[in-house]
């Protein structure tokens, strides 16, 4: 938003004491400068605040404050650091941009970080029964018969080309199984077509599959028929040229011969559970890689 101040930050319109960043945050001394090493850490991604930010968001976000909370105390001679987020008016958040605060801390620093809060007396078994959250059981894919193999999957690049990284989940008769890898130089779109293939080659013959993936270039070259277009082209695109990936495209084949596969397009990076997992899986395996 052109307004927000964390978002000039992260344009680069004001200038800040950079910490860390790398493609979903910055991390950034506090201006306040009342303790040292009093670090921010905010997804470039706007939103106001943690109650409107999806998860995918959230979980980079603490991603980097443990990332950085660690480096304190390994590197830089801490004994340890708090995190902590205002969230809304009442909680005194004065920028609506979500952001946590990485207070680094050394033993017997003299500093008193949090208020002494006075008992409130209330019954704790009452203030539970007003509480608490009622039950819910997440509904992560659609209607699938109980002879069916769920297979969500998600790939995601760093630089597009760059490191990468390929997540597969699998549910059958209420057991799952995860699968993850990374390639150094590589694009998304190979990440994706990696995750079903990876999911896939996992299955037993015979099986029914339904996949899930948020790719439209996945779920598209079946579903509107792009595959066989290519086959009979003999791996030739419309305008003539070989088709990307082609390698790919015929493992990916060859592991859906014995099986019979389904796809299904999913919206990214919203509240589907196992799209989410996949999708911090993969980017967990660019971590690693250092991208």
């Amino acid at each position: 938003m052109s307004d927000c101040i964390f978002c000039k930050i992260i344009a680069g319109e004001i200038p800040c004491h950079k910490i860390y960043e790398d493609d979903f945050c910055l991390a950034f001394l506090d201006i306040s400068n009342d303790l040292y090493g009093h670090t921010l850490v905010v997804p470039k991604k706007h939103n106001e605040s943690v109650m409107t930010c999806d998860s995918t968001t959230l979980g980079r976000v603490i991603e980097t404050c443990k990332k950085v909370g660690n480096h304190y105390v390994k590197n830089c001679g801490f004994d340890g650091f708090h995190i902590f987020n205002n969230n809304g008016e009442a909680a005194n958040q004065s920028v609506k941009h979500v952001h946590f605060h990485i207070l680094p801390r050394k033993k017997d620093d003299g500093q008193k970080v949090f208020p002494e809060l006075e008992c409130c007396g209330a019954d704790l078994a009452e203030v539970c029964k007003e509480l608490k959250l009622a039950e819910e059981k997440a509904q992560p894919h659609f209607e699938v018969p109980a002879d069916t193999v769920v297979l969500y999957t998600d790939g995601a690049c760093s630089g597009n080309p760059g490191a990468g990284g390929w997540a597969a989940i699998l549910t059958f008769e209420g057991r799952e199984k995860i699968l993850s890898g990374g390639e150094d130089i590589t694009t998304n779109n190979r990440m994706e077509l990696m995750a079903v293939i990876q999911g896939l080659e996992a299955i037993k013959a015979g099986q029914k599959v339904k996949v899930f993936s948020d790719s439209a270039y996945v779920v598209n070259a079946f579903n509107q028929g792009w595959i066989a277009n290519w086959k009979r082209n003999n791996w030739r695109s419309s305008s003539g040229g070989e088709v990307l990936n082609k390698e790919m495209w015929q493992r990916l084949l060859a592991a859906m011969q014995p099986l019979e596969v389904e796809f299904v397009k999913v919206k990214g990076h919203s509240d589907n559970v196992f799209n989410n997992r996949c999708d911090a899986l993969a980017r967990e395996e660019i971590a690693k890689i250092g991208g």
